[in-house]
Formats: structure tokens, C-alpha cells, sequence
């Protein structure tokens, strides 16, 4: 028997918890809504020997923690992993919660060592393999794996520094239709997502509004338009104290998958030829940076030389002036728009 449940080409890939819950979602104007509220700020969190990464967060708090638990279009239970074992085998207990049209999301050991997340979708009893989804030799993708491979951690005190109980157990995802309806309590307004909502995160993104900024700020991140400037501080800061080592490109590839986000929810509701073109730029621009970074590290792991370092952070000015232009553009459209009503 093979059951597999829908799974959608993901919006964004960056992480593991991006690739997966977009994974699940449908693309209809509720989910569309909940993303545009979700994921069109960008913060920089880092240290201080220069380590820093780069992920999205809501306008809404707590903004930068863990959103799978928070989509109202997906009911989610986590099970305690030792209870669980204790009563069932792993497998049978994933194909049980498959049969019931639940996703399965927990960290699995890898075979030779290590942890990382895996989403399962699926599953070929006569076979006796999961149809798994992570990142396959650096590209995010599913793939057939025997049941024996896929096991769960035995420590259950995992902790990621934006969610306490990241990945604490195994968790078993369902699509819901509850809240199609708009009058539904709390989700109104993120299933409704305006023209207004809009402009409230780019004037938030670029400075005119700090109501996120400054709370974040207090634990040391970094908000939308100012994470360029910090970013060539950390890369400054690797570059000095881990020579040879190649740069981290998950920071680099949010930024192109972000841009790609904010073109499409700034289109919905300002289809403008001229800002349609100057998006299409900076997504452009964005790819281009993620692809010199990629190629630099060839260099630096195989000579030890940055080739290229100051066109990489001339490049990183560049999509934040490009970025800062269109947000500016963008105001005055809907400036005059307002005027012409």
C-alpha cells in the first residue's frame, strides 16, 4: 500500500521549518494572507565573534519564534517522543498518523552521525519506506527512505535560541478548513490581509515605524532595511577571525527568497508596470549576490583566497539602495493614489 498526502513547491527553501510549512500550504488568498503577514520583515541575529544569520519574522508578537504551531491553516500536536516509544514502533506509529492525513515533522539521527529535521508526506508499506523531504546534496527535495533509517533522537531537551520547544518531540500536522470563514475570531485580520497591512510593513521594514524594531532591538536584532550594514560587519569579523573558512550562504539565500516574497505581496495590491520592473531588478540582483557568494567559497576552500570580497559588499550596499529606492517609489504610488480618490 502507498499513501501520499499533497505537497506543494514551497515558497521559501531557506531552513528545514520554511521548506516544510510552505510545503503544506495552499496558496489561496487566506494562506496568502497569513504569509504576507508573516514573513515580509527580515531580522539579523548574531554574536559576538562575528557568527550571524538571517530570518523572517511577523508584525505580530512574539515575531520571531516558531510559526508552524502558529498557522491557523494547520492543527498541530506534538507527542512526546518517550512516551511514544515506549508504546509503539516509530514506524508503525508514522504510518498510523499518515493513514489519518497527518504530515510528520521531528529530528531524525542521520546514519553516520548527526541530527537534523525530517518532513515525511508519505509512505510504501510493501516497501517499507517514508517519503521524506529535506535538503539532498544541498538542494531541498524529496526522497523515498527505508523505515529503519528514519529514527528519532533520544535527548528531548533540543533548544533553538527563538523557540523553547523547537522540535521537542514528534509532531503531527492537519490540514484545516475551521477558518475559511473571515468572521472567525482573531483570524479576521490575519486571513484578511490589506492594502494597509501592506504599508504598515514596508514603513516598519525601512525605519518610519519602529513598534517591532525597538523590542527586537533589545535583544540584539536587527530589522529590516539596517541588516545590510550589519551584515558587512559580521562578514568582516569571519573574514578576520576564521580565515579560510567559506561563508554561511543561508543568509544570502533568505534575502533572494525574501525578495521574491515582497515582489509578489507589493504587486498584489500595486500592480504598477514601473514597479513591476524595478522589483524584478531586485529580485535579479538578489540571485546574482547569492551566486557570488556561492562562488567565492569555491576559492576560499580550495586556495584560501576572497576572491572578489569587495564586490561581494559593494553588492550588498547596492540591494539595500535598490531595495530603500523601491520602498520609496512604492509610498509615493500609493501617495498618489490616495490623492486621485
Amino acid at each position: 500500500m502507498i499513501k501520499k498526502l499533497q505537497v506543494n513547491e514551497p515558497l521559501m527553501t531557506t531552513y528545514p521549518h520554511h521548506a516544510s510549512l510552505f510545503s503544506m500550504l495552499d496558496l489561496d488568498k487566506r494562506s496568502r494572507s497569513w504569509i504576507y503577514h508573516n514573513y515580509l520583515l527580515v531580522i539579523l541575529h548574531h554574536n559576538d565573534e562575528g557568527g550571524y544569520g538571517l530570518d523572517v519574522c511577523s508584525q505580530y508578537y512574539p515575531w520571531h519564534k516558531f510559526k508552524m504551531s502558529t498557522c491557523p491553516m494547520l492543527i498541530t500536536r506534538v507527542y512526546d517522543r518517550d512516551m511514544i516509544l515506549k508504546q509503539w514502533e516509530l514506524q508503525d506509529f508514522i504510518v498510523e498518523l499518515i493513514q489519518k492525513n497527518n504530515y510528520i515533522y521531528f529530528l531524525r539521527n542521520i546514519p553516520g552521525g548527526g541530527k537534523h529535521e525530517v518532513f515525511i508526506s508519505g509512505f510504501d508499506s510493501d516497501r517499507k519506506e517514508f517519503l521524506c523531504h529535506d535538503f539532498w546534496d544541498g538542494f531541498y527535495g524529496e526522497k523515498w527512505l527505508p523505515y529503519d533509517e528514519i529514527t528519532v533522537i533520544q535527548d528531548s531537551n533540543f533548544d533553538a535560541e527563538w523557540s523553547t520547544d523547537y522540535l521537542n518531540g514528534i509532531w503531527a500536522i492537519e490540514k484545516t478548513e475551521e477558518y475559511k470563514e473571515p468572521s472567525e475570531y482573531y483570524y479576521e485580520t490575519v486571513l484578511q490581509f490589506s492594502k494597509e497591512d501592506l504599508m504598515n510593513i514596508l514603513k516598519e521594514y525601512v525605519g518610519e515605524t519602529n513598534q517591532v524594531r525597538s523590542v527586537l532591538r533589545k535583544d540584539h536584532r536587527y530589522l529590516g532595511s539596517e541588516i545590510y550594514d550589519k551584515m558587512i560587519d559580521m562578514l568582516g569579523m569571519q573574514k578576520e577571525g576564521m580565515p579560510n573558512q567559506p561563508f554561511a550562504i543561508h543568509p544570502f539565500h533568505l534575502l533572494y527568497e525574501h525578495k521574491q516574497l515582497l515582489a509578489q505581496a507589493i504587486l498584489d495590491f500595486l500592480p504598477d508596470p514601473s514597479i513591476k520592473i524595478r522589483l524584478e531588478e531586485l529580485v535579479s540582483e538578489a540571485l546574482k549576490l547569492r551566486n557570488l557568494v556561492m562562488y567565492m567559497n569555491q576559492f576560499i576552500m580550495e586556495q584560501g583566497v576572497y576572491k572578489k570580497y569587495d564586490v561581494m559588499l559593494d553588492k550588498i550596499i547596492e540591494l539595500k539602495n535598490m531595495e530603500l529606492d523601491i520602498m520609496k517609489h512604492v509610498f509615493e504610488y500609493e501617495y498618489q493614489s490616495q490623492l486621485g480618490q
